[in-house]
């Protein structure tokens, strides 16, 4: 998180006066597996992080929100009444206006004001930046109301994304945000949009995030053609299989499948859902070295069957694989860059960071960047 104090200076700088300025933490995601699951209707395993969107919102009277987003040096100013993204801008705004269009839909009030918002989450690397700032703009124009309604909050996050950006996601991403606890890991039911939590203890070992700093173009497009995928899969199982969703399929419906991408991809969808379940029994069980051993295996069937992993990534997890100190990795996120984790003991994490680092540089000309991020609680009002 970005200490909020370290904003006052930019705030008043841009816009003057931060008296009666409130704050707010929007955090990132990390899926410690169960990747491609949500939309299928399974269930998954993610934590919050302490990396996110930190804000200063200065409301008024006014039918403006001047927006200033310190990490790309960029400021925007959105009518209230008209809800139209700025052209000729970054990508950032069209999820503001997205968010704040789906809120003015359930009529809910929208706050007119001066915000700044700055990030130490890596933008578009898979740690759900986009969630995150769908979720904080939500809960800055109601934060009684979502606070007592964080469901709606993810949910509505989640219709913003779908059908104001066009990215057809599952809930996962929103619903992390939204219900982020403390040292806990959630076992969400994305069919049934509900939780758990589990104590996320991972004994002697630290999970180190490793963002792979390749773009992700391919991301968004290749995620929808996915769902595709998957959807023709599922609709051709049921001809047979009273399956409601893709990861309810048995297993001999699957192999019937004559198509041999549909049958690749439903193979991972089915035998993914199977890691989670047995991930959560060893994160129960303080069993880490199976839970590792179910990151490699998550990997290997993103990687051959969902093949959403890509160079970067593949590099960075064949090089965690190599280091005697890590029992586990795998890509997050939606691939095609982005970012992988993994599973290090503790007082080895520099020598891994070292050693992944050097060669995954050797071998793609770029530098990976190392995270530590504790988990943490959803999106909140600080002040």
């Amino acid at each position: 998180m970005v200490d909020h104090q370290q904003l006052y200076p930019l705030f008043e700088e841009r816009f003057g006066s931060l008296a009666g300025a409130e704050q707010y933490f929007a955090p990132g995601r990390v899926n410690l597996i169960g990747e491609h699951i949500d939309y299928n209707g399974g269930y998954v395993l993610p934590v919050a992080i302490s990396l996110g969107i930190s804000a200063l919102f200065l409301p008024d009277d006014s039918r403006q929100l001047v927006i200033y987003a310190a990490d790309f040096e960029e400021g925007v100013s959105i009518d209230l009444e008209k809800l139209i993204a700025p052209e000729g801008k970054s990508r950032w705004p069209l999820y503001v206006t997205g968010t704040l269009r789906v809120l003015q839909q359930q009529h809910i009030p929208l706050r007119g004001g001066k915000v700044l918002i700055k990030s130490d989450l890596p933008l578009g690397s898979g740690l759900s930046s986009s969630a995150a700032m769908e979720c904080l703009f939500a809960f800055m124009m109601a934060p009684e109301y979502f606070e007592s309604n964080p469901r709606t909050l993810a949910l509505l996050a989640q219709k913003a994304e779908r059908e104001e950006v066009g990215m057809n996601c599952g809930i996962m991403d929103q619903y992390a945000v939204a219900f982020g606890k403390k040292d806990m890991a959630m076992l969400l039911d994305c069919a049934n949009v509900e939780s758990r939590y589990i104590p996320a203890d991972f004994g002697d070992y630290t999970l180190v995030i490793i963002n792979s700093n390749q773009p992700r173009t391919l991301a968004d497009s290749k995620y929808n053609e996915r769902r595709i995928e998957c959807d023709t899969a599922l609709s051709i199982i049921q001809r047979h299989d009273p399956a409601q969703f893709l990861v309810d399929a048995h297993e001999i419906s699957i192999a019937q499948l004559e198509d041999d991408v549909l049958y690749a991809r439903a193979k991972h969808v089915v035998t993914e859902q199977k890691r989670v379940l047995a991930a959560l029994d060893a994160l129960e069980q303080g069993n880490m070295s199976y839970f590792g051993e179910l990151l490699w295996a998550s990997h290997q069937s993103l990687d051959e069957d969902y093949e959403v992993a890509g160079t970067g990534l593949n590099t960075i997890v064949f090089y965690a694989r190599k280091f005697s100190g890590c029992i586990g990795a795998r890509m997050t996120g939606a691939g095609f860059g982005g970012c992988a984790i993994a599973l290090v003991e503790k007082d080895r994490v520099k020598r891994f960071c070292d050693y992944v680092g050097h060669k995954y540089e050797v071998d793609m000309g770029v530098k990976a960047d190392f995270y530590l991020a504790e988990i943490s609680d959803g999106v909140r009002k600080i002040v």
